[in-house]
């Protein structure tokens, strides 16, 4: 494979793909939180108008379920790693770009060799094959614990 078809095909790819997972599970993680922060916010301002109020049993109804919300949302971010996931995909992202860069720029491992591309070519390929290490750990683990 040709240095081109290199950056094309596999860096450049990869690079998307991991700034578009981040960007995904960032998204995911914030309105996450968000949710919860404003549900458990609004739960000791609403339990303090159930007496006072002719929809007392409407506020108790909604505080049970903003409590219900709360563990979902607690819950599947737990299960599904949204904070960990953006922020091993930006890193990901940002050594590879960071590698693209010293390599474009002929500078430090890349600098006055003629293996330079071969070098480049190996560091890319294990910050790939790191990322697939930490998913199948991650793999794993959830699989002993169900």
């Amino acid at each position: 494979m040709d240095e081109q078809t290199y950056f094309k095909e596999r860096l450049e790819d990869q690079i998307s793909w991991l700034e578009s997972k981040s960007g995904w599970n960032q998204k995911r993680y914030k309105r996450m939180r968000t949710a919860v922060i404003v549900l458990s916010v609004s739960l000791p301002f609403a339990t303090g108008f159930i007496s006072e109020s002719n929809y007392g049993i409407v506020l108790k109804i909604g505080v049970g379920l903003a409590g219900v919300v709360i563990a979902i949302l607690e819950g599947l971010q737990s299960l599904n790693k949204y904070q960990e996931n953006w922020i091993a995909y930006r890193a990901s992202a940002e050594n590879l770009k960071r590698e693209k860069m010293l390599y474009l720029t002929q500078v430090g491992d890349y600098a006055q060799t003629e293996e330079a591309f071969k070098r480049f070519v190996m560091k890319i390929e294990m910050i790939l094959n790191h990322q697939d290490q930490n998913w199948q750990q991650y793999i794993r683990k959830n699989n002993s614990e169900a």
